[in-house]
């Protein structure tokens, strides 16, 4: 019977390590069943009270670890442990699991934090990703490393972000309006430090001209809107900044061009672009790496509303004498 603690031990069969009191990893393998052949990466092997009362996972790196490149060596690290984690997970009780992490830190807090997320909002257990919940998700298992480390603690705010990313991607459109999104970053972003959010409407959008952007906006009843992050960590606070810039379609029906039904559902991931480049965001903020970034995405669905742009509603007219002028016929022109 599992422990409710565990232990993550990347083994590479050449050089195994001896990071943990009470584990070693080469005499435990030897246990399994195994040919001539070195253990391919990601192989594992569980054992139970190895010490006692922890169940201990050996994974492998695979054969040739140390000739490797620094790159390889990294994603070896990364499928070594994603594996392991990927095997506890199926143990219901492990709740607290010990990473060594000497190999690569970072990449072990990148794959472990990875390999834990799984999106679900089933309702027969209360799903942690449910919006409604006054708390934030909690990770279902908690992750330390043998030695604490900046590069492990780093790995961890970079798996975070990306998890994320995925989440926001993951939500169904009722979940992840326009307004909705919004929210949640401000929610993401709360007490970091140099960072300012500001969320603009489509009054503001009008007054800018933006007039493509809502004419999308025409066919739903859901409230545009228009985020900016602005970050800033550098010394010198008025160096240009970075841009970062994610499309941010909660949901692309197609408009009038309605897509196919078949699938239709995947397009709440129409915004992926706006929630790559928030998450990015908030790993640099969280960091305080030393940049000015900016980071702005038009948030808004596109529906077949009485009211939606109609496929011909757009024109470009380009000459040998002038720049393309974009048209549109129902709100204006954007820019010439």
């Amino acid at each position: 019977m599992s422990s409710s603690q565990a232990i993550i031990v990347p083994f590479d069969p050449s050089a195994p390590s001896q990071a943990v009191a009470g584990v070693l990893p080469l005499q435990l393998w030897s246990l399994t069943p195994s040919g001539d052949k070195a253990p391919k990466a990601g192989a594992t092997a569980t054992f139970y009270n190895t010490p006692a009362s922890k169940t201990t996972t050996i994974s492998s790196v695979g054969d040739g670890f140390a000739a490797k490149s620094s790159e390889v060596k990294r994603e070896l690290v990364r499928k070594s442990v994603g594996a392991a984690v990927k095997e506890l997970k199926a143990f219901e009780g492990v709740k607290e699991v010990v990473v060594d992490a000497s190999l690569d830190p970072h990449a072990a807090a990148v794959a472990a934090h990875l390999a834990l997320y799984k999106f679900t909002l089933k309702t027969n257990v209360p799903s942690p990703f449910d919006p409604r919940n006054a708390e934030p998700a909690g990770d279902k298992i908690a992750f330390a490393p043998v030695e604490a480390s900046a590069e492990w603690d780093r790995g961890v705010v970079y798996a975070q972000s990306q998890n994320l990313a995925r989440t926001l991607a993951e939500y169904p459109a009722n979940m992840i309006t326009p307004t909705a999104f919004t929210e949640r970053v401000r929610r993401e972003f709360e007490g970091i430090a140099n960072v300012e959010i500001v969320v603009r409407d489509e009054a503001w959008a009008a007054e800018k001209g933006m007039n493509v952007f809502l004419s999308v906006t025409h066919g739903t009843s859901e409230p545009a809107k228009f985020l900016e992050i602005i970050y800033k960590g550098a010394a010198d606070k008025t160096a240009a900044p970075l841009a970062f810039v994610g499309k941010g379609i909660t949901f692309d029906s197609g408009g009038i061009s309605l897509k196919p039904g078949a699938g239709m559902k995947l397009m709440r991931g129409d915004m992926g672009g706006a929630a790559a480049v928030v998450s990015a965001a908030l790993a640099i903020a969280k960091l305080q790496l030393p940049i000015n970034l900016v980071v702005t995405t038009p948030l808004t669905e596109n529906m077949p509303g009485p009211s939606a742009t109609k496929p011909g509603d757009m024109s470009v007219e380009v000459d040998s004498f002038s720049p393309v002028r974009l048209l549109t016929k129902r709100t204006g022109s954007i820019f010439s």
